[in-house]
């Protein structure tokens, strides 16, 4: 488990990062393009902005999986540590909710795409394509939201609740 999860981190990562670095290259290239040889390509914004939402999504399931999203903490100020975490805990199962509603809506959009046969102006490749990263990326981030839940029962909890338990021991 342990390992598909170090791969899954890695590939975002990496998947993410080429997509943003190509998305930087065609930029620059159209710039290039466009005011130094005064001659516009009609392809690279086109590329540049799927890139861009690709690399969205991606790294969006990668900051779910580090805990990056923002986040209120002043539940934990106000009514303290356990309660704050669970608190937490409910606001990311709403999260899954979210995210599994925004995966199946996604399979259905990618369906009507499919059905009907569109194509990208510019590129001519299949536009479902384009719109894969959107349930892809709500699949992924999903499970990672999934996992923090997992690991804040487990972890964070479990430690709150035996602190307490053994406070009211010692009293």
């Amino acid at each position: 488990m342990k390992s598909s999860i170090n791969w899954l981190n890695r590939f975002e990562e990496v998947t993410s990062s080429i997509a943003l670095a190509g998305m930087a290259l065609i930029i620059i290239l159209q710039v290039f393009q466009r005011y130094i040889l005064q001659d516009s390509l009609d392809w690279p914004e086109e590329l540049a902005r799927y890139l861009f939402i690709f690399s969205v999504y991606l790294g969006a399931s990668f900051a779910a999986a580090e805990r990056r999203h923002l986040e209120v903490t002043v539940a934990r100020t106000i009514f303290g540590e356990k309660t704050g975490v669970i608190i937490a805990i409910l606001a990311y199962i709403v999260t899954v909710g979210f995210c599994g509603l925004m995966f199946v809506w996604g399979v259905k959009m990618v369906g009507f795409v499919v059905a009907s046969n569109q194509l990208a102006p510019a590129l001519q490749f299949p536009m479902y394509i384009s719109y894969i990263c959107l349930p892809l990326g709500f699949l992924l981030m999903m499970l990672r939201t999934a996992f923090t839940i997992k690991k804040l029962v487990a972890e964070d909890l479990k430690r709150l609740i035996d602190q307490e338990y053994n406070t009211a021991k010692l009293q």
